[in-house]
Formats: structure tokens, C-alpha cells, sequence
């Protein structure tokens, strides 16, 4: 089921370009990297998809019946509870306390919901910004580098968390973060921002693959790359390629199998830039 659909958007401050004919679209219980250089845009898409940023033009259609977003910090009141601020979202956003009971265990924060706000930890503040990012909708959820700030215990556990809403619930996320290690750990779609236009890193000309063979040498490989004419990158002890069909049907002839792995995404962002 696809949840979001973008086609040829378009969006300026004044006369300065931002998003230039950015399209793509999200299926249910995709989780998407997007990735970019400071002031690329990734916090103005994120706006314009939620809703608090307008003036976009383009094809934008939006297949659930809401978003929640923790974009920049969670706004959370100091002086009351956890339970008291979920309680105020579920106010606000016209929903029922039940899903504070139904999502507590799964967030982990059952043992805080009487703590105030003010005594918790950051990982525990962010938790609780993705709670109510939950409240708003548990269909479609952005979150603008939620891993800011985080000891490793802490993002490990948050991308673990929102791994397990996907999985478990069908919750399609858009994730942006400079961890790129993060995003490869979590993310099935990866997409990057730059010079005001949108790349999926996941389509045959971005992807890149580490391609081995555990009966054939390196030199073997190279040199039967090279036979076919195939492009291909060497770093170190590696064999790096993006067209991993052209390979295998090329190695296949030649009675080689491989092994490969997906080249992590800061391999593919630097190269890009």
C-alpha cells in the first residue's frame, strides 16, 4: 500500500530555490533515510510534508489520515508528568488515553509516565517525543535527527524502537540524521538531498554493491570484469559495482559465483559528492 506520494514538487523562500522536481513515493512500513549536507533541505521537506510549511507547489498526495512529526526537539511541558504531556497530546490531537497504555511497554516508558519531564534523561526525552509523534498518527512518522545528542546505548535502542513500529505496526517513517552508520542500520529506502534535488540511493545507477567469490581470487574477478567491460570500483581488498544483475549474468557465464553485501551509505554519499 503506498502511504505518500511525491511528484515534481517544487519550493522557494522568496526567490531562493529549495526543492527542485523532487519526487518518490513510500510504501507502508517503509522506514526512509534522507541524508544531505546542512541547509539542503531535508528539514523544509520534512515541514512541507507535514503540513506546517506551506506553499509547495507540485503533486502531493498523502495516503494516510494524518503525520506525526518530532522535528528539531520534542515540546514537552517541564512541570508535568510524561503522562500528564501524553494526556495533553491525546487533547490535543483528538485521541483516546487507551493508546497511551496500548504503546507504553512498546516506548519503554512505562516506569517514567509519573517522572516529570524536566528530570528525564535526553534518550528519555526523545522517547517521549516519538510517543507523541505516535499520538498524532501511528501510520506515517518523520523524524528530523532523532539520534542527536544520544550516548551509543541510547541510539541503539531508539532505532531498535523504531525498527519494531514498522515491523510490528506497518508505521511508514521518513528519518533524516548525519550518522549514516544509523541510517543504514534501520532504513530499507535511502534517499539524498542535494543541490536542491532528490536522488534515491537505492535505484541501479546509486546503489553499490561489495561483490566476492570464496573459490575465486581478486585478480580473477578483476580480470573477468574487465573482459566484460563491467564498472567497478577497488578500495582496498574490496570490489565495489552498481549494476549487480550486469555482474552475476556476466560471472555466470563465466561459471563464477558470488557472494555480495550493499555498500554502506557513507560509501555511496561521498562518492556522490
Amino acid at each position: 500500500m503506498t502511504v505518500l506520494e511525491v511528484k515534481q514538487l517544487y519550493f522557494q523562500f522568496g526567490r531562493q530555490t529549495v526543492l527542485d522536481n523532487v519526487s518518490f513515493s513510500l510504501d507502508k512500513g517503509d522506514i526512509a533515510g534522507l541524508i544531505g549536507n546542512n541547509g539542503a533541505g531535508k528539514t523544509t521537506l520534512m515541514k512541507i510534508i507535514s503540513g506546517i510549511l506551506p506553499g509547495a507547489v507540485g503533486t502531493f498526495d498523502l495516503h494516510t489520515d494524518s503525520v506525526g512529526a518530532l522535528i528539531e526537539a520534542p515540546a514537552l511541558y517541564p512541570y508535568l508528568s510524561v503522562k500528564e504531556n501524553l494526556k495533553f497530546y491525546c487533547n490535543l490531537y483528538g485521541k483516546d488515553y487507551a493508546i497511551i497504555d496500548q504503546f507504553k511497554n512498546d516506548l519503554d516508558v512505562a516506569e517514567y509516565l509519573n517522572r516529570k519531564t524536566s528530570k528525564l534523561s535526553l534518550g528519555m526525552r526523545q522517547r517521549v517525543g516519538l510517543f507523541i509523534a505516535l499520538i498524532a498518527s501511528s501510520e506515517f512518522i518523520l523524524l528530523d535527527e532523532p539520534t542527536n545528542g544520544l550516548d551509543p546505548s541510547g541510539i541503539d535502542s531508539l532505532l531498535k524502537l523504531i525498527k519494531k513500529l514498522a515491523n510490528q505496526y506497518g508505521i511508514t517513517f521518513i528519518i533524516s540524521s548525519h550518522i549514516l552508520a544509523n541510517l543504514d542500520q534501520v532504513c530499507n529506502k535511502n534517499f539524498l538531498l542535494r543541490n536542491h534535488q532528490l536522488t534515491s540511493l537505492d535505484d541501479g545507477a546509486h546503489a553499490k554493491y561489495k561483490i566476492y567469490s570464496e573459490d575465486r581470487s581478486l585478480k580473477d574477478l578483476i580480470d573477468t570484469l574487465k573482459h566484460h567491460d563491467i564498472v567497478f570500483e577497488r578500495k582496498n581488498h574490496d570490489i565495489i559495482v552498481s549494476d549487480l544483475q550486469a555482474v552475476q549474468a556476466a560471472l555466470n557465464k563465466e561459471g563464477i559465483t558470488i557472494q555480495y553485501e550493499k555498500a554502506g551509505l557513507s560509501e555511496v554519499f561521498f562518492d556522490e559528492n
